[in-house]
């Protein structure tokens, strides 16, 4: 038996968590995963229910959608581009990455992600910040679209 996560099967965690399919989302990682976070206001989050904790907040607030760009897949290494659009439903001082946001406005964020695997869990997962954008009032379906320009040839009709 396998002790990595294939492609395919990461692909399935992405589409989980753009579904908000807890379970399977959860069902990847290691117990004691830890999460590093490029939002300074965030950090480290660690386990499962600490990934739960900052998740469940934010996803009542916002829609976030992640659009696969770049994927390697080596042994137990994961290294993952996306660009990620935060789509707020109510007035807050501080969305991710401090942007004050309204009904409506989007941030979109571009990121890499580097997953350890041990035992066919995520127990470590570092992200780090290329760019990030305050959209403002735009489509998201218009929005991710254009994403999906740029991504590689497999991500262009990814959902």
């Amino acid at each position: 038996m396998s002790t990595q996560i294939t492609r395919k099967e990461f692909l399935e965690y992405v589409r989980a968590f753009n579904a908000h399919d807890f379970d399977k989302q959860y069902s990847y990682y290691d117990d004691d995963v830890i999460l590093d976070l490029p939002d300074p206001q965030t950090g480290k989050l660690r386990g499962k229910k600490g990934i739960m904790a900052h998740y469940a907040p934010l996803f009542e607030v916002a829609e976030e959608v992640l659009v696969p760009m770049h994927l390697a897949v080596d042994g137990d290494n994961i290294f993952y581009v996306m660009e990620s659009y935060f789509c707020y439903n109510k007035k807050l001082d501080h969305g991710v990455f401090g942007y004050p946001v309204e009904p409506g406005d989007i941030i979109k964020i571009r990121v890499w992600a580097h997953y350890q695997i041990k035992n066919k869990k995520m127990y470590y997962i570092t992200c780090n910040l290329f760019q990030k954008w305050f959209l403002g009032k735009v489509s998201l379906k218009e929005a991710v679209a254009e994403s999906r320009t740029r991504a590689d040839d497999e991500f262009k009709s990814f959902t």
